[in-house]
């Protein structure tokens, strides 16, 4: 079977990749360079900058390597990641368990007993699916400081402030509440039938049925005692991970492993239409700014938001307006190679004031940089360069000036922010058309995300051609 996998960033290779090991016949086109954000960046001073500041999640038993254990050639080597901090006058980890919580100092002493309570209340009474941060917190009568500290952490956690981030990715982000226990509710806003779904081949078929059928409110007070469990003896760390080599070596095992699959760079595709030879065989042609192209099954890895541009499909123009109204959030990463260090750890930090997320990667792996100098990364929202230069020398104490090396880059981390009333769609839109990546499964972020969609998509395959 000819299929064709439109955009070559993580979603796309790895579904090339597991399709060519079914013995299909794959071309994946890319309108600049394969990879997307799992890419990297030789810098002439003698860095290798990834596409954005990365924490590679779930290593234990996450999407990402489950794939790459069952297709891949070549599995990279990951270093344990570290933990995560707040700099205020120093670090300070950020709280995840009840304990932790009622002892940071990142919050006042009258608001950690308010926080614990009311995360107890909320998992004991439920909440509805459309709540916000925002909507718990504006009752809570917390200091300006608590309050600054949860729109920063949802930032990180969504893309968006406390206003536009649900209060469930709050918890499934802390690892309170497990992601598919919300998933029946994504899938039911899509008019798909979860128990007809790939979902019930990882989860219990009763428990979805009992799941949709207290609806969430009361799914969420029915799994109380589970998840006030964890947020009670919540183990600090789940297993995170850095790539040796930058997260190209993501990209690279997948390239190493493909053996037939055509990469065609530098194309973009402006047109995929439906045609029909007669009533058995039909398909699509891909059209690009260079070439037409035929195919039995499309593999839809770019922004979904530009489908109905391009795809003549009804399934698509149906959704038009959803999939036009997919919200995503714009971020600015500064790398900087210096001679200092100001994070003499593993791990990274985020900055409450003007929200950042900050590490150092040569800590890692020191062939990021040269000899006797540091590879630090500094991923903002909304936020302008020279701004941002001011806030991190500022920050940390360094001098901007005596930096080897300073480079920008702009780029869309999640091709949807996971934002109350964001449309994600569904990996399967029909038999032979497929969308995978960030824009089509709410789990988790980046990577992982993408990862979790290519198998909710090869699951849907398997199932429409039985092989």
């Amino acid at each position: 079977m000819r299929i064709i996998v439109v955009g070559g960033g993580t979603s796309g290779l790895l579904s090339a990749l597991a399709l060519e090991k079914k013995g299909h016949d794959v071309i994946v086109i890319e309108k600049n360079k394969v990879g997307g954000l799992c890419r990297s960046e030789y810098i002439d001073e003698g860095y290798i900058v990834d596409i954005g500041v990365h924490a590679i999640t779930m290593l234990n038993e996450g999407p990402l390597i489950r794939l790459l254990k069952k297709y891949s050639k070549y599995i990279p080597n990951f270093r344990p990641y570290g933990d995560y901090y707040v700099r205020l006058d120093k670090l300070y980890t950020i709280p995840v368990s009840m304990q932790e919580w009622t002892t940071t100092p990142i919050v006042p002493n009258r608001d950690k007993v308010i926080i614990t309570t009311k995360m107890i209340d909320l998992m004991t009474s439920g909440f509805s699916k459309e709540t916000s941060v925002y909507d718990v917190i504006k009752d809570m009568n917390l200091s300006d400081k608590s309050i600054d500290f949860f729109n920063t952490i949802c930032y990180f956690l969504s893309g968006e402030d406390i206003k536009k981030t649900p209060l469930w990715r709050l918890f499934t982000g802390a690892g309170y509440i497990p992601e598919d226990d919300i998933l029946p509710f994504i899938y039911e806003d899509l008019r798909i039938n979860p128990l007809k779904t790939v979902l019930f081949k990882k989860i219990n078929k009763e428990r979805i049925k009992s799941i949709l059928n207290d609806g969430f409110l009361n799914s969420i007070r029915s799994g109380s005692k589970r998840y006030i469990g964890k947020f009670i003896n919540k183990v600090r760390y789940w297993t995170q991970g850095y790539p040796i080599g930058g997260v190209q070596s993501i990209c690279d095992s997948i390239l190493y492993s493909l053996n037939k699959t055509k990469i065609i760079e530098g194309e973009e595709v402006i047109k995929i239409l439906e045609y029909n030879e007669n009533e058995e065989k039909s398909g699509y042609i891909v059209e690009t700014d260079r070439d037409n192209y035929h195919a039995d099954v499309v593999i839809y890895s770019a922004p979904s938001k530009i489908l109905p541009k391009i795809a003549e499909i009804d399934e698509i123009k149906r959704n038009k307006d959803k999939l036009e109204g997919i919200k995503f959030t714009k971020s600015l990463t500064v790398w900087i190679g210096h001679e200092k260090n100001p994070f003499n750890y593993t791990g990274s930090e985020i900055w409450i004031d003007h929200p950042c997320w900050a590490t150092c990667v040569s800590n890692y792996d020191k062939n990021l940089a040269p000899s006797g100098k540091h590879l630090l990364g500094f991923s903002f929202v909304n936020t302008k360069k020279e701004e941002a230069l001011n806030i991190i020398e500022n920050k940390i104490n360094i001098n901007i000036d005596r930096a080897h090396m300073i480079h920008f880059q702009e780029s869309i981390p999640e091709q949807a922010s996971c934002t109350v009333g964001q449309y994600f769609v569904y990996p399967k839109i029909r038999d032979n058309f497929y969308v995978v990546g960030t824009d089509a499964d709410p789990r988790s972020m980046g990577i992982t995300r993408a990862a979790y969609s290519v198998e909710v998509m090869l699951s849907e395959f398997d199932i429409s051609f039985k092989k």
